[in-house]
């Protein structure tokens, strides 16, 4: 619900796609540069607590982003303040989330785990903005903030009430935390599979992801659309990605990991530069729809690979790495979107940032980038083996 709310309240500041492009910069930047911080600490303290923690964090910022919208006194540089605050805190989370979920399954389940977790994801990023539209034209976009303020209880309570094998346990790395992160890099650029990840999400990140921020336009400008038909705009990409979790449950742990991550992510390029051609709300619809459902094939895609090739030891890092790639591009695309758009137009940007994604997308498939992660594919298998095999012992 932030996340639709705050290009939203920019937009109704300025009027100005730019001012989209500028919050969403200060509110993204802070990712990047908290992202190996929080990887850092996953992998050496109880990953629970620090939840806990970055999720306590990121409510306060939501209640003081409720306070100031709702008593009218937000401003621009205000609203971009809050945001890159609680982007730090959202930075440290989200290494320490997507580490977290190799310490809840066994090996062999790993796939499906991330799967789900990705559709949950993209399930709040359908349901969220879809109630952001209707809050707005409703009671006002202050209590989609408000609303977000009390969610994050709910996931302290349940963070609260797990118990894992993990906890308890700090995990003291040798050596220290520069020491750690400069391993994990160079780790990183010795593994083609994970190359080939953060090249992938960087592009996907910086070309097509700042569609999300822009929908506000769609709505608000090229289609003049309101209320329940703003939320249906808003979560469209997360119903999309809803509806495509049942195939990639069945498909994803059967098909090799370069073919589905080369298809979701020409289906990708496709539905960006289809939402900027649209000319009906239908159309634009079925075209998110679609960009949704090929962002959960590439996230699940990337994410797997990720936790299957990675060293346990250096986990949080090197998915840290990885989020530095998405969380770099993505501001920086929000940015260039914003001042492209103010002058050209929302729509001939998005096509031209669909078509450069088409673009880098046919380079990475035809010089064979993604063929490297067929080394992911046989620890899936591997684990699968293992796993049949611990299960068909008799008892003793």
């Amino acid at each position: 619900m932030q996340s639709a709310a705050i290009p939203f309240v920019a937009f109704s500041l300025t009027e100005s796609a730019g001012t989209i492009g500028l919050t969403g910069f200060f509110q993204y930047l802070p990712f990047m540069l908290m992202s190996l911080v929080g990887g850092s600490l996953a992998d050496r303290f109880p990953r629970r607590r620090l939840l806990i923690s970055t999720q306590a964090a990121q409510a306060v910022c939501a209640v003081a982003l409720f306070a100031m919208v709702y008593t009218g006194v937000v401003t621009t540089a205000w609203l971009a303040g809050l945001a890159f605050l609680s982007g730090l805190a959202a930075g440290l989370n989200t290494p320490v989330w997507q580490s977290f979920v190799a310490d809840l399954v066994s090996r062999d389940l790993l796939l499906n785990a991330v799967t789900l977790n990705s559709a949950q994801f993209n399930a709040a990023r359908a349901l969220g903005p879809l109630l952001t539209g209707i809050i707005v034209s409703g009671i006002g976009v202050s209590w989609a903030f408000a609303l977000n303020a009390a969610s994050f209880a709910i996931v302290i309570l349940v963070l609260v009430s797990l118990r894992v094998r993990s906890d308890g346990v700090s995990r003291r790395a040798d050596g220290g935390a520069v020491s750690g992160i400069v391993t994990a890099g160079r780790y990183v650029l010795a593994s083609p599979p994970i190359v080939a990840c953060c090249m992938a999400i960087a592009a996907i990140a910086g070309l097509g992801s700042p569609l999300f921020s822009y929908l506000v336009v769609y709505g608000e400008v090229v289609f003049k659309v309101s209320g329940l038909q703003l939320g249906i705009l808003f979560g469209a990409a997360g119903i999309g990605s809803v509806i495509f979790t049942p195939a990639l449950l069945s498909i994803a742990p059967r098909v090799a990991r370069s073919r589905l991550l080369s298809g979701a992510m020409l289906l990708y390029a496709g539905s960006v530069i289809a939402t900027g051609l649209a000319r009906s709300f239908l159309s634009v619809v079925l075209a998110l729809l679609c960009f949704g459902g090929a962002y959960l094939a590439i996230a699940s895609t990337i994410n797997t690979t990720i936790q299957l090739v990675v060293r346990e030891d250096l986990r949080g890092k090197v998915i840290a790495i990885y989020l530095m790639c998405l969380t770099g591009a993505l501001p920086i695309g929000l940015f260039v979107w914003g001042k492209l758009s103010d002058k050209f137009g929302v729509q001939p940007v998005t096509v031209a940032a669909g078509t450069a994604l088409l673009i880098v997308t046919l380079l990475l498939i035809l010089t064979r980038r993604f063929h490297v992660m067929a080394d992911a594919d046989l620890a899936r298998d591997a684990a699968a083996a293992n796993s049949g095999a611990e299960n068909s012992l008799p008892e003793s």
